[in-house]
């Protein structure tokens, strides 16, 4: 038979097709096309390895079962795809019909079959080639089909949801939830924590974006606190040295907003990193405080210039809540005023706030982002 002619464009279409493609599934299908215009093809098919078998990929043209997708053929089964595979080298048997079989030469990931109705042909390169592109479009799939398993381990091992310490006093009645977009795990992170001081710490923290990358991200911020937090002074002094800690986990064009707020025995002190200012609760109605926000945690064009530390006064027995922006960024309601969502008549109690807020934000549009809230007591202080 007379040598395969395959123009280039065509073998360059074929490439990128395949290397285009997402999914297994989708590189065989990508691939299959392409070998059955080769001339005299009748039949085709893609196998990958799988520990001492090799597995079909996909095929077209074959009737019989043992060459359909998902059937597993013998490393030593004598097959010519099977012999191309072992010996790592392209494999040619008959004279009409003919089997041509092409290994990918990629750590003997497996390699591509052709059945011909007449004689093989005389230059097999171009299906050497073919079972080059097919062979790296497959490990590619396959590398990140294991970097999403790793990714989906570390995700569930982050979706622990907010972490109230269980040494916190007791008198802050702490209630706080999540809700990650994808139902999973996301950028968002609540903290409440004591300190040896007498004091507790109260964190708010949103990684931009969501799912399992900022999961991890999330991650960071969250260990960092317990670790940063026992060492500084104040809060503006633990968003500086949590910045510091973030730089290398945040990427560039990336960022983190924090609120921390300080609840000490001689008062209570806030700072925030670019994140929504906390709602204060009492009887006598409701209100947003008036923090300065400053530029969020790892932002590039951020100047390292300390941030604002704001002293306020709360009234023993009120409600502080805390939430990411989520909260209020609803689809078709960006921005929507929290204070909106608060329920009527001030109750005093942090589960019914914390959950009539939630109920309000869903009632006020689906979620277009990870949502978080937390409300805490503010101690009565003999």
């Amino acid at each position: 038979m007379p040598a395969v002619v395959v123009p280039d464009v065509v073998l360059l279409e074929g490439i990128m097709a395949v290397a285009a493609a997402g999914t297994r599934l989708g590189v065989a299908e990508a691939a299959l096309p392409l070998l059955l215009e080769l001339p005299g093809v009748r039949a085709a098919a893609v196998v990958a390895r799988a520990g001492s078998d090799l597995v079909v990929q996909g095929c077209a043209g074959y009737d019989c079962a043992s060459m359909g997708p998902g059937e597993r053929l013998p490393l030593d089964a004598g097959l010519p795809v099977t012999e191309a595979v072992r010996t790592d080298r392209t494999v040619v048997r008959g004279t009409g019909p003919s089997w041509v079989a092409a290994p990918f030469r990629r750590r003997g990931a497996g390699g591509l079959l052709l059945s011909l109705t007449g004689a093989p042909p005389e230059d097999v390169a171009p299906v050497e080639v073919l079972a080059r592109a097919v062979g790296d479009a497959l490990l590619r799939v396959q590398d990140t089909e294991l970097a999403l398993a790793d990714l989906a381990r570390l995700t569930a091992s982050t979706a622990s949801g907010p972490q109230v310490d269980p040494a916190l006093d007791p008198a802050l009645a702490v209630v706080a939830r999540s809700l990650p977009l994808d139902g999973v795990a996301g950028g968002d992170v609540l903290l409440a924590l004591p300190d040896a001081r007498g004091g507790s710490w109260l964190v708010a923290a949103d990684v931009c974006g969501s799912g399992p990358t900022a999961a991890v991200v999330a991650r960071s911020v969250a260990t960092a606190v317990r670790a940063l937090a026992p060492y500084c002074a104040g809060p503006a002094a633990l968003l500086a040295e949590l910045e510091r800690s973030l730089r290398p986990d945040v990427a560039p064009g990336s960022f983190v907003t924090a609120l921390v707020v300080h609840l000490g025995r001689h008062g209570t002190a806030v700072s925030s990193a670019g994140h929504p200012p906390p709602l204060l609760l009492r009887s006598s109605g409701a209100e947003v405080l008036a923090i300065s926000s400053g530029p969020p945690l790892a932002l590039e064009t951020h100047s390292g210039e300390p941030r604002e530390q704001v002293p306020v006064e709360l009234p023993p027995g009120g409600l502080l809540l805390l939430h990411t922006d989520g909260l209020v960024d609803r689809q078709g309601a960006r921005g929507a005023d929290p204070l909106a969502l608060l329920p009527a008549g001030a109750p005093d109690d942090a589960t019914t706030v914390v959950e009539a807020v939630l109920a309000a934000a869903e009632r006020a549009g689906a979620a277009a982002d990870d949502a978080a809230v937390m409300v805490a007591r503010v101690p009565v202080r003999h």
